[in-house]
């Protein structure tokens, strides 16, 4: 994962050392001893506050997009049990379709015993397709929670970076003296206050709906099975 966090701690430390050269040189002019300007502390006071803001936004931002993985992985093994699954159920439609042929061939006394296999291959059938329902849920739903997951990873990503230009631009200020930058930099933070806490609000997309998954058959039935031509 991306290291935002101790970038954030190498801008934080680049703008302390600004302020004691700052203070350094100007001790070594001879000019008046002065207290520094009110806005100087404020701005190391915000400075301080985005930095921590920062950490806390790039901890969320590694979190989500380790579960993202996660989900993704689980929703993959899932999809491989449901196409096993798939697979089996379309072999008992066979062959029961095949018994069915056998009944109408065979003469009645044996007709009878195929026509029995056919019923009991369409009831395994029955039930293999109600898991392989369950299973496609399944899939849906995790691969939902995973993309879910890294739309949040990525709003707190944005965050972070924007931080962190706040950050480097208080730095700057810091060392130039120029309150207006100060105040760009307050600007960039309220902007990466608005997106962590967006973060926080974005809501999950109704199931299916995003990318019109949780509708229709699993990937391996592009074709009906033989038994359900009937």
């Amino acid at each position: 994962m991306p290291e935002e966090g101790l970038e954030t701690q190498e801008i934080k430390e680049q703008l302390e050392e600004s302020n004691e050269k700052a203070e350094g040189e100007e001790g070594k002019k001879g000019e008046k001893k002065e207290a520094s300007p009110r806005w100087i502390t404020l701005l190391s006071l915000s400075t301080a506050f985005i930095a921590a803001l920062a950490a806390v936004a790039s901890l969320h931002a590694g979190g989500l997009a380790n579960e993202a993985i996660l989900l993704k992985s689980e929703a993959i093994l899932v999809e491989s049990q449901l196409a096993d699954t798939w697979g089996e159920y379309e072999s008992r439609n066979i062959k029961a379709y095949l018994f069915d042929t056998q009944a109408v061939l065979l003469p009645p006394e044996k007709g009878a015993d195929a026509a029995k296999h056919a019923d009991k291959e369409r009831g395994e059938a029955a039930k293999l397709k109600t898991r392989t329902d369950a299973l496609r849920q399944e899939v849906d739903a995790k691969n939902e929670e995973s993309s879910f997951s890294m739309e949040r990873h990525e709003t707190y990503a944005r965050s972070v970076t924007i931080f962190q230009i706040a950050i480097a631009v208080a730095a700057i200020s810091a060392l130039t003296r120029k309150k207006w930058m100060w105040l760009l930099s307050l600007v960039g933070g309220a902007a990466g206050i608005a997106l962590f806490v967006w973060g926080f609000l974005i809501t999950p997309h109704p199931h299916g709906e995003a990318k019109g998954e949780g509708k229709g058959e699993p990937p391996a039935a592009s074709a009906p099975a033989a038994g359900e031509a009937k």
